[in-house]
């Protein structure tokens, strides 16, 4: 029965969990990006821009109810978190506008770089929420 529940207190929680599918299709889009420099090949800008649509409509309820949730119970530790994928929310919907336009300029430089500057807030928010993971488990 200990087994049990040293696995349930190691997994990462459910905002974490849901929040990995939006950020995989945002660091697949910079994925896409970068291709799409290098071949210019029209395919990976749509991908791109599919990408940016599926996790901006994964990411939407799960930021909005994450904030609240937060806001609701007063989970302070984990504040910082869902304010910064809010962030990557808000740049992300700049993202998708920049890739609706047409040809090269849609992904070169705004596009990558706006990508980019998601993926790296992404990597930021993952180390905030290793940080503090033991002050949530605690109840801090």
């Amino acid at each position: 029965m200990s087994a049990s529940v040293a696995t349930s207190s190691s997994r990462p929680p459910l905002f974490a969990r849901l929040m990995s599918f939006p950020a995989a299709c945002f660091i697949l889009t910079l994925v896409a990006d970068m291709i799409y420099a290098r071949s210019y090949d029209m395919m990976w800008e749509s991908f791109s821009v599919w990408l940016l649509t599926f996790g901006l409509l994964a990411a939407l309820p799960f930021v909005l109810i994450g904030l609240f949730q937060a806001l609701a119970q007063r989970l302070w530790p984990s504040m910082a978190s869902r304010v910064g994928y809010a962030i990557v929310l808000l740049l992300s919907i700049i993202n998708v506008f920049i890739h609706s336009r047409d040809g090269y300029t849609a992904v070169v430089p705004g596009g990558i770089t706006l990508s980019a500057i998601v993926v790296v807030l992404l990597f930021a928010m993952w180390i905030v929420d290793v940080v503090t993971a033991p002050r949530r488990r605690a109840g801090i």
